[in-house]
This record gives structure tokens, sequence and C-alpha cells, in this order.
């Protein structure tokens, strides 16, 4: 194995965030000599999530602090990032002063990291030795700087939610997208739904743009469902606003049937969540489990009886903690946004409408809660199977792995 891979991180190995990012590592590991890892947006580095030998971390100057103060417009001085800016300003123009200094601070981490790379990882190696990988595509521009001075060098980057859909952003503008959907060898994304809206607007050839799943590994167990005349809902998620808990709780207190519900993960509207959920009706009962790590997530799955997973987001990518909790045979209820369609269905659970009626939710929870054991252990087989299928992590990860080495491969 000669090739070593540069891997684009936003926080990995630090906290918080890309729990699942572990499980791609292990497999990126045996497959090349070694993996540099660059975090581009850490700032507490107190605690480090355990790597594989051969991975060492990259701190690059510059992008632990304010991003676009610290570079002071260094960047107006190289070529190529000035070259890339003006092509790019006309769209920034759109979105006024915020544009521009979105556009600014983009280029400045661009060339921060093309530099950084060239100067202290490749060096004077040979070019063709090396893969440059960028988890999230609004991380990549900086690759794409690096791929158009090294044409020898393989350019890639996955693409989930966020850093793809711009309406997710305001302003709704994600910089040089163009640009990298025409620099990149090869676009990975999560979804069919990603690329096919990527798709739409790529100018030209498209075939680079692929579909390839994330997964996550089969836990030791799975949970059991309940017997005792009460209905066990969990959701998993960090606590903010597009989450949107406040509707979930909405809906319970209009559920007839004894329910409990059980939220894991933290966030900055833990306090309201909570004092929302405390005036739920008798019969609705609710736990805060607060942030677990991914381990304590699958223990606690396996553990306890849990007959369906809630997401009532307004946004996602493809939600992972559905794959795990489908993974532990726990059916699913979720909103119809982003890839969620991909994961969720009729067999498996209940995909409801973006903009649903909180009494209707109501109703599809007691009409669950009614269902007989038959019909749960039905759709309790159907999760496990779309898990097993469609991500299952061992199988996806080893093929994904191989690609990014030049072994071929196929997306899903």
């Amino acid at each position: 194995m000669k090739q070593e891979l540069i891997l684009i991180t936003n926080r990995y190995p630090f906290y918080p965030g890309e729990e699942f990012l572990k499980l791609e590592l292990d497999f990126l590991c045996e497959k090349f000599r070694k993996v540099h890892i660059i975090p581009v947006n850490s700032l507490d580095h107190s605690k480090q999530r355990e790597l594989p030998a051969n991975a060492e971390v990259h701190l690059v100057p510059g992008f632990q602090g304010k991003r676009a103060a610290s570079y002071k417009l260094s960047w107006i001085h190289d070529r190529q990032g000035l070259k890339w800016f003006l092509s790019e300003s006309g769209k920034a123009k759109a979105f006024g002063a915020k544009g521009f200094g979105k556009l600014a601070s983009w280029t400045a981490n661009a060339v921060k990291l093309r530099s950084y790379i060239e100067n202290n990882i490749m060096s004077a190696e040979n070019d063709a030795d090396f893969v440059v990988y960028s988890y999230w595509l609004s991380l990549a521009p900086g690759i794409a700087l690096l791929k158009e001075k090294y044409p020898s060098i393989h350019a890639y980057s996955r693409g989930h939610g966020g850093d793809i859909y711009e309406d997710r952003h305001k302003p709704p503008y994600l910089p040089f997208k163009q640009k990298l959907i025409g620099k990149l060898d090869n676009l990975f994304l999560i979804s069919d739904n990603g690329r096919q809206y990527l798709s739409g607007q790529a100018s030209g050839n498209h075939d680079h743009l692929e579909t390839w799943r994330l997964g996550t590994l089969k836990p030791d167990g799975e949970s059991p469902s309940s017997k005792d005349g009460t209905f066990r809902i969990v959701s998993c998620s960090y606590i903010v606003p597009v989450k949107r808990l406040e509707l979930l709780i909405n809906s319970l207190q209009h559920c007839e049937e004894k329910i409990h519900w059980t939220h894991i993960g933290d966030g900055p509207a833990r306090a309201e969540i909570e004092q929302l959920a405390a005036a739920l009706p008798d019969h609705v009962s609710c736990e805060f489990k607060g942030s677990l790590g991914n381990s304590e997530v699958m223990d606690f799955y396996t553990s306890n009886a849990v007959d369906m997973f809630v997401n009532v987001s307004s946004s996602e990518g493809i939600p992972v903690a559905i794959m795990e909790a489908f993974s532990c045979r726990i059916p699913a209820l979720a909103t119809d946004v982003g890839g969620t369609r991909e994961l969720v269905n009729d067999r498996n659970g209940h995909l409801i409408p973006k903009d649903f009626d909180v009494k209707e939710l109501a109703g599809i929870f007691d009409s669950f809660a009614r269902s007989p054991h038959e019909d749960r252990e039905k759709r309790r087989e159907a999760a496990y199977q779309t898990w097993n299928e469609l991500y299952n992590a061992k199988k996806n990860y080893s093929a994904f792995a191989e690609k990014l080495a030049g072994n071929g491969g196929t997306g899903s």
C-alpha cells in the first residue's frame, strides 16, 4: 500500500459531532498506508476519540479561532484563491454583504487548507500517491484548489444535507458549488435525494455524482416490544429548532393511549423543551437522557423495550439515528424530508408530511399503540431487513474504502 489518504472533517476526532465517522474511518485505515485527518472547525482539543495506529491528526494554524478575521485577507495575494473569488463574486453579490463575507471566509479557508496540505503533507512526495477526501461538501473547496493545481491527485467529497441544500442557510448560499461539482473526481451523496438535487444543478455530465450510503454496525442484541400496555417511543437528536420537538410534544398532548417518550440528546433548547413536556397529561410520561455516546445509545436500545423511533425534523439528509434504530428492529415514524423516504415506509414504520397536523400524528401514535402484536412484529422485521440490505456498515464502508483506494466499486 503506497497511497495515503487526506481526510477533511468538521471536528473529528474531537467532540462534538460526527460520531458515525468512526466506523468509516476504521475501514479507510485498512485500505490506506496512512490517513491524515484535518479537522477545520475544532476549537476544543481536550478530548480526542481513539484512532487507528496509522491515523494522524493535523491541527492547521488559522483554523482554530475566528476564521475569516484571523487570515486578514492574506488570500488576496494568492493568485489561485483570488481567481476563484472573482469568478464567484457575481453569485455572492446577489446576497449582499453577507454573501461577500461568506465567500471571503470560504476562500480564506480553501487557500489555507490547500497550502497546508501541499507544504506539510505532500511536500516532495509523488502527487499520485495521495487521495484527498472531504467528509462534507462545504469543506471541499480547499481540496478542489489542490486538484486544480495537482491534477494527478484523486479528490473526492461526500455530500449530506446542510452541506448541499442552500435553503438551510441564511443567506441561502453555498460558495463554489458549481466549481466543486466540476473539479472533484467524484461526489458521493448519502441519499438518492441528494444526488438528484445536485444532478439538477450540474452543468453537463454528472455521472460522477453517485449515491454511496452511510451505515451502522449490527448491535449485539435487539430491542423488544412493550408488553405492559404502554407504547414506548424514542427520539434521538441534538435539541435545536430544526428537530421540532415542540411539535412532538403538542402531538403527545392529544394522545389517548398510555405512552412513554424518551429523548436522547442535549442542546441549547433543552430547558425550553423540558418545560413544555412538563405539561403533558398524566398518561403520557417522558424522560430526557441527555447526551449519550453511540455505544450508550445502542446499549439503551438493546436493554429496553422501544416500540417506535420518532423523527419530526423539518430538514434532513438521511438520518443515521433511524439506521441505528432499524438495526435494533425498532420501526420508525418520520417526516418526509430530505432522503428519509429512502429509509422509512409503511412496511417498517410510517412516513408523515413535513407540515403534519399534530392531532393527526396523535391519532397515528394511538393507532400503532393499539395495533396487534403480530403487526408490530412484521414492522420490526421489515425495519431490520431495510437496515441489512441498505445500511449495513460492513458492506457499505468496505466497498466505499475500496472505491477511494481506486479498486473499483459502484454506489447503491
